[in-house]
């Protein structure tokens, strides 16, 4: 099969491709190519094996863009569909000579990208379920079964509770509330949403999430753990530590690294060591990850010092989402159970004081 023959064109659409293609596609077309075959062979069996026919044409316009003479980064850039790091480093490979090298860069990176997320969702995915199932449960008592203890309450007459009045006026009230909550919480994300392009709205956001209990830290080990993986992976490609630095803006969206990565480039284009940008940023990086790449650049050993420190913080991110994980659980579900035990208990008070139970 030639895929010149090919008669389907690229995709209009310009979503980006699946982290999981993405990372089957360099795998596979890395292996054709240390298994030695030349470029064309290689591309023309990773179209054949593709099953996917919008992927399968978006491969043969990315080949045949070659064929013209197109340089590969270019095309792929053309194509839309894939992230500024994956072109930037294609290029870089195409320079030096190196592209099977970009290719397993790549590959590596999104294995360990859909790792991650997998881990992630493992671990809060069920903590989710409980949250959602105590929403639905507190909604229904406080709608239909409240409704119907006043019901009883209201033909019996006398005087009740003050926490079943509190229980009753909630109920009373609830869907105002509601209404008032989704409103509010509709227009704070348009408003936000459609300002999310502005420096402000990127500073305020970023700031309240790295306030945030537990969820802050975790968002700070993230970020600091693709920093190290991404860096060192770009080094060991044979991209300049400048260049690399700054082609982090594009694959860490996270306004306050974004910042942090402009002005260490600024720095390393001054002659400044690249562990003093990086101390600049204490709130962003760890005094142990400043202190080893440090340690990297007097002993010129920094990209196994990053890979060292990368591995160090995605193990510890993952205990850490793990834990909040475990952690969770328990107390959703005693928060659960506390919400219905207190409904429960300020409806059934007024039967307990008629019985004399309660005096």
């Amino acid at each position: 099969m030639n895929p010149n023959d090919l008669s389907a064109r690229p995709e209009r659409a310009r979503h980006p491709l699946k982290d999981a293609r993405k990372e089957a596609m360099f795998a596979e077309l890395h292996s054709l190519l240390g298994s030695g075959l030349d470029f064309s062979r290689s591309f023309s069996l990773l179209i054949e094996g593709e099953r996917d026919a919008q992927t399968k044409a978006l491969l043969a316009g990315l080949y045949r863009s070659v064929v013209r003479g197109e340089a590969l980064a270019r095309a792929f850039e053309r194509s839309g569909r894939f992230a500024p790091l994956d072109c930037g480093v294609l290029r870089i490979g195409e320079q030096t000579g190196r592209l099977d090298e970009a290719l397993a860069f790549l590959a590596d990176y999104y294995r360990k990208r859909i790792a991650q997320r997998r881990t992630v969702s493992g671990a809060v995915s069920y903590p989710l379920i409980i949250l959602f199932t105590a929403i639905v449960v507190v909604i229904f008592m406080v709608l239909v079964i409240v409704p119907m203890f006043e019901q009883v309450y209201a033909r019996m007459g006398g005087e009740l509770p003050a926490l079943t009045l509190w229980i009753i006026t909630l109920s009373k009230s609830f869907p105002a509330y509601a209404a008032a909550i989704a409103v509010a919480g509709s227009a704070a994300y348009i408003i936000l949403y459609t300002n999310r392009n502005r420096k402000e709205v990127q500073r305020w956001i970023s700031e309240l999430l790295l306030r945030l209990p537990v969820a802050g830290a975790i968002i700070r080990k993230n970020h600091q753990a693709q920093f190290c993986r991404l860096l060192y992976l770009l080094c060991t490609s044979g991209v300049q530590l400048l260049t690399g630095v700054g082609m982090l803006s594009d694959v860490i969206a996270f306004y306050p690294y974004r910042q942090s990565f402009a002005a260490i480039c600024r720095g390393l284009e001054h002659g400044e060591l690249f562990s003093a940008c990086v101390a600049r940023f204490p709130a962003l990086y760890d005094r142990k990850l400043t202190a080893l790449i440090r340690v990297g650049e007097e002993t010129n050993r920094l990209p196994e010092m990053l890979r060292r420190q990368g591995e160090a913080l995605t193990e510890e991110l993952e205990f850490r989402i793990k834990r909040m994980g475990s952690l969770l659980e328990p107390a959703l579900i005693m928060l659960v159970g506390l919400l219905v035990a207190v409904i429960l208990i300020s409806m059934y008070m007024p039967m307990f004081r008629l019985g004399g139970i309660m005096g």
